[in-house]
């Protein structure tokens, strides 16, 4: 499947990483705004075209899918004029910027019948699969933690004053939108939407935040999650039951899962060697894709919009208001 590549961040270095795995997976186009940034990409990758514009890629008819990584608040934008000329989408998460726009995206990829993806790394890993099978071995569940914080190098950017876009509402970013969407999105892709949600922020001048912390209030149990990106964390994520716990190393990309037993202490290592993550994402795409399917079975569009509910209504309890939400 030939792809191209829109956006030339350090994300699409780890697309292109995975990409050099998967042998049906061949990247041949790029795109940035800029075309000395889309020239020097394609020259580091040994991609044959370069362009300035989405629309001059997509009609050059070089590509049969395309790899999303602009800034979020163009994510829709973006993502549906590819899927309206039924062209697969894999779109970097978060998938929008409000689950309005999430919404939108899913029924524009229904109505023409096209595949869209969302990038939520941990969802297409297999440890993840192996962390909810083994789910009955810890018992009854009553508490959940999980943690992604990790100091950011665009956080010295903002108090030198440099306005990087990691922290700017009108292009929908912000601590929840870049970290907490993982670890919302491990807790939602085990249990679903939460029945109540009590959330709050660290707020920046900006007016988005810099971390945060959310409680996910289930039928029988509470997890806890927390995102930084001022601050670096060495708490590890756990399920706690009455028979035992599960950890999980990375939320965002889970390479160690543990069950520990409660009466024995004996600790178990169940997880295997990972490959680079987007080797799972592009892997599963074409998969789907030459399967006539417009959805993964391991992300489905229910649980990205659920996701992003979640998303939404955090933001709003926090006082984050993006342009897409005016």
């Amino acid at each position: 499947m030939k792809f191209g590549v829109i956006g030339t961040n350090f994300v699409s270095d780890f697309f292109m990483n995975g990409a050099a795995q998967v042998a049906d997976c061949e990247v041949v186009a790029v795109c940035s705004r800029r075309m000395e940034n889309a020239k020097a990409f394609a020259e580091k990758h040994e991609i044959p075209s370069a362009f300035d514009s989405y629309a001059e890629m997509a009609n050059a008819n070089l590509i049969d899918a395309v790899y999303i990584a602009v800034p979020n608040g163009l994510h829709r934008e973006v993502s549906e004029f590819f899927l309206s000329r039924k062209i697969p989408t894999f779109c970097e998460k978060p998938m929008a910027g409000n689950a309005k726009e999430v919404q939108s995206m899913i029924d524009c990829a229904r109505e023409n019948q096209t595949y869209l993806q969302e990038g939520l790394i941990p969802l297409y890993n297999p440890n993840f699969q192996i962390l909810k099978e083994n789910l009955p071995r810890i018992g009854k569940i009553h508490q959940a933690t999980f943690n992604f914080s990790k100091y950011s190098s665009r956080y010295d950017a903002y108090l030198r004053g440099e306005n990087p876009t990691t922290f700017r509402r009108e292009l929908a970013n912000g601590a929840i939108m870049d970290l907490g969407v993982y670890v919302f999105a491990n807790c939602i892709g085990i249990w679903g939407k939460p029945d109540r949600i009590l959330s709050a922020c660290s707020l920046l001048d900006t007016k988005t935040d810099v971390a945060g912390s959310s409680i996910f209030v289930y039928p029988d149990f509470v997890a806890t999650l927390s995102y930084s990106k001022a601050s670096d964390t060495e708490t590890v994520c756990e399920i706690s039951g009455e028979d035992g716990i599960l950890t999980i190393d990375m939320p965002s990309q889970p390479t160690a899962i543990t069950f520990i037993d409660r009466k024995t202490k004996t600790r178990e290592v169940l997880s295997v060697p990972k490959k680079e993550n987007f080797y799972y994402e592009i892997t599963e795409m074409i998969k789907q894709v030459k399967a006539g399917n417009i959805e993964s079975n391991l992300a489905p569009h229910a649980t990205s919009l659920a996701v992003h509910e979640v998303l939404t209504d955090c933001r709003e309890q926090a006082g984050i208001v993006f342009p897409c939400d005016e």
